[in-house]
């Protein structure tokens, strides 16, 4: 059950209005399936690279009772301020379309990526309050979880004509859930701050 949770924010998380799903999805919109999965491919090696980190520093540090506090607390407020970000946000689509191809495709998927070192704190926020599991099997759902969505965006974006009211829908759907997930958090803060305290 924590898993299918798990997937589940992984999942929504990774079809939230952001570059990179907008960057997969112009792709499907402009060229085909298989650009989108260019795209996706670069996106998912940049998410490699975090989740690796993510577990080295989680390894080491997870289980401390002041680091699940601390990083319950302020993931808390910062996935409180996301859903806030989402909820309000008014999506647009880009359909201005490029003439890369393949690896080039793939390359700027990466370096898109790679250029928001947010998602790493995102992705420690999210597999923090799984640490009592294992560290592997949540990196493994969260990763998995992520490239099902991308998958997803590519092949729907490949096919249909997505609007700016169905991603304005997934925003609000997206908000609710991060606000739901931040409470989780704040509470995990707060059993962890009772320990340290008694």
């Amino acid at each position: 059950m924590d898993y299918l949770i798990l997937f589940t924010i992984g999942f929504i998380a990774a079809i939230t209005p952001g570059p990179d799903v907008f960057y997969v999805l112009r792709q499907g919109l402009c060229k085909s399936f298989s650009a989108a999965m260019w795209a996706t491919a670069g996106i998912l090696t940049g998410n490699i690279l975090y989740l690796s980190l993510v577990g080295f520093g989680l390894g080491m540090i997870g289980k401390n009772l002041y680091f699940q506090a601390i990083v319950g607390l302020f993931g808390s407020l910062y996935l409180f301020r996301i859903a806030y970000l989402i909820y309000n946000d008014k999506p647009h689509i880009e359909k201005s379309c490029d003439k890369l191809e393949g690896l080039q495709i793939y390359r700027q998927g990466l370096l898109l990526n790679l250029s928001n070192p947010k998602a790493m704190l995102f992705f420690a926020v999210v597999v923090t309050p799984f640490l009592s599991k294992s560290l592997f099997l949540s990196l493994f759902t969260l990763f998995i979880a992520i490239a099902s969505a991308f998958i997803f965006v590519g092949f729907i974006s490949s096919k249909l004509n997505i609007t700016p009211k169905v991603l304005n829908i997934i925003n609000k759907i997206s908000a609710i859930l991060f606000f739901g997930f931040a409470v989780s958090l704040l509470i995990g803060a707060y059993r962890a701050f009772s320990l340290i305290l008694n």
